[in-house]
């Protein structure tokens, strides 16, 4: 990061962020609902032009949902059951190898995403998703300018504020803006982290891939006991070395032929979409020699391992998120779901400090909270590509030659000892693949310890999980938790809400029961005193909710006198079993800790 020794011309710009992908355009969007105003450049011409990124968990959908693009969404995406599994097969149309349930096709998952969450799995082509937030950011107060790169981020002395360098693509222009806040959402060779020299944690890794882009009209092939989002194909005798896996844009006509290897090939080099080559690959992989094929574009793209270890710099107003902080293969499929998390961490936090609602710590925290997330995915995204290369190899993928792993996979026909061991290791790896497929735990289990949380009232450690992590789901109101889900509906009965739809909107919520007027006095007294939003909802019986199946009852775990006080990104902030005798000053103590208020008065 350089620094500045005279004066410039500039722009002023409060909110600056570097790129508008997934991370930085669901940035934007964030900051708009709160009311701030900024810019956004990318060096891209535009939104992504690729699906790449595609599966959308529910957590990722509720961000959307309190900004009220949960629609938009749905309806861009596909729905149902035609991508909820993963398969194994000779091709599109041979032999099934195994198939494992997942993204909520799982009755198990199923049943805990309807307990955890008001939304569904989705399959979103980031293609689709990066138009639907960058129309919200663009009509809530941020500006887009694509064909723009970062060049240079300086210090200003005395100032908490940068001098950015930009450059204009298309003029070759170079001018300069004076930034309160920057935002490097820039991807994987992000130009922020390099120039704030952040330090990283980096595994090597050898494993590279092709995705093809095609379009081939499948329909007629897709019978429905072979749907499903991913189809890994094995073909040692053709393919040997190589794993092609067959993915679903949208059912049943548009694809991605990723080609995955274990270390550097050329198979592809020098070849473009007009290659027979590509159209006689795409027939193999298919069995059908029939089906007219048109191939758009080849990507190449490397399999990487790497997390920042700092997603801030210390007392200066720059952050990283998304992928220019954490950077994996796509197993788990959690990728984009990651940036949104980001983002809609860090949204609240910077609209708080700007308004004056909270002292400059609480940014600390985003790096405290979303860094673990990070460093979590990375690891898991890349275990699981060491199970995917196991249940490859187990089928002869990448034996040392053709005619072993051709036997290899003739070995699940055979009876004896080597069929036995062959097939052993066959469910073995399967079931591995299960922990990735119902991954609803890894998402759903970030819970935060933080100063933006507020535990010294807490007499127990949390709660410990019992199960697999990855798999299982803690549902609890211990502060730095989720939120709990729970079905609520105005007394004379409407339409079910989610206790979601009441937390978020930039604002505290605090949920009371009976007894609850104290706590609503309270919030109403500090809001009009600090100008900190707080909005506060009863639910029992003719209050201003009921609790429709009872699930809030269950799982509030605090009195009907207690409250339970929820962060604009629907994290549980803070919770009081019973009324306090002074419910006001313990209220306006607690939100003083969380945002940091006594930096206010200092």
């Amino acid at each position: 990061m350089g620094s500045i020794d005279r004066d410039y011309v500039v722009t002023n710009v409060d909110f600056l962020v570097v790129g508008a992908g997934p991370a930085g355009a669901s940035l934007a969007a964030f900051l708009g609902q709160n009311g701030l105003k900024g810019v956004v450049i990318a060096k891209a011409p535009g939104t992504a032009n690729t699906p790449r990124a595609h599966i959308f968990n529910p957590f990722a959908l509720e961000t959307l949902r309190d900004i009220g693009l949960e629609g938009d969404a749905l309806g861009h995406g596909t729905r149902g059951d035609s991508f909820k599994a993963i398969r194994w097969s000779h091709s599109m149309i041979g032999e099934e190898y195994g198939k494992v349930r997942a993204w909520g096709g799982n009755p198990k998952t199923q049943k805990d995403i309807a307990t955890a969450s008001p939304c569904e799995f989705l399959d979103l082509p980031q293609s689709y998703l990066e138009p639907i937030l960058v129309r919200y950011a663009s009509t809530n107060g941020f500006k887009f300018k694509f064909s723009t790169e970062l060049v240079d981020v300086a210090e200003i002395p005395g100032s908490t504020d940068s001098l950015c360098t930009v450059r204009d693509l298309v003029s070759q222009h170079i001018f300069h803006l004076r930034v309160k806040y920057v935002f490097g959402a820039d991807g994987a060779r992000s130009r922020v982290a390099k120039v704030l020299d952040l330090p990283f944690h980096h595994q090597t890794r050898k494993a590279v891939a092709v995705n093809i882009i095609f379009r081939c009209e499948l329909s007629h092939l897709m019978l429905q006991e072979r749907w499903s989002g991913l189809h890994n194909i094995i073909q040692p005798q053709n393919l040997h070395g190589m794993v092609p896996i067959m993915r679903v844009v949208r059912p049943w006509n548009e694809w991605i032929l990723v080609c995955v290897f274990p270390e550097e090939n050329d198979r592809f080099k020098n070849l473009t979409p007009e290659s027979p080559e590509l159209i006689e690959l795409v027939h193999q992989i298919i069995g059908d020699d029939t089906v007219d094929v048109k191939v758009h574009r080849l990507d190449p793209w490397t399999v990487q391992e790497s997390v920042a270890l700092k997603y801030s710099v210390e007392g200066r107003n720059l952050w990283i998120l998304g992928d220019a902080a954490h950077r994996h293969p796509p197993a788990h499929g959690n990728g984009s779901n990651t940036c949104l998390q980001d983002a809609y961490n860090l949204a609240w936090k910077v609209a708080f400090v700007s308004k004056g609602y909270a002292g400059r710590k609480l940014l600390d925290t985003y790096n405290v909270e979303r860094q673990p997330a990070g460093a979590t995915l990375v690891r898991e995204a890349n275990q699981q590509m060491e199970a995917h290369a196991a249940l490859w190899e187990t089928l002869g993928v990448f034996a040392p030659t053709p005619e072993e792993g051709v036997k290899a996979l003739a070995e699940l026909k055979e009876p004896g000892p080597e069929g036995d061991k062959r097939r052993k290791q066959l469910h073995d790896a399967l079931e591995e693949k299960n922990r990735e497929a119902q991954n609803i735990g890894l998402s759903y289990n970030q819970w935060y310890d933080s100063t933006a949380v507020y535990l010294a009232d807490e007499t127990e450690p949390r709660p410990q999980l019992v199960g697999d992590p990855i798999v299982d789901i803690l549902i609890s109101t211990y502060p730095g938790n989720r939120l709990p889900h729970a079905w609520l509906d105005i007394p004379t009965r409407r339409r079910k809400i989610s206790t979601h739809d009441l937390a978020g909107h930039g604002a505290f919520c605090l949920f009371v029961g009976y007894g609850g007027t104290v706590w609503r006095e309270a919030a109403t007294a500090i809001s009009k005193a600090t100008g900190i939003p707080i909005n506060t909802y009863a639910i029992g019986w003719s209050l201003d909710y009921i609790d429709v199946y009872r699930d809030w009852y269950k799982i509030r775990e605090v009195e009907e006198d207690g409250c339970v006080l929820v962060r604009p990104d629907r994290f549980i902030a803070w919770r009081s079993r019973n009324a306090p005798s002074d419910v006001e000053g313990k209220l306006r103590q607690v939100l003083d800790s969380i945002l940091s208020r006594d930096e206010l008065q200092s």
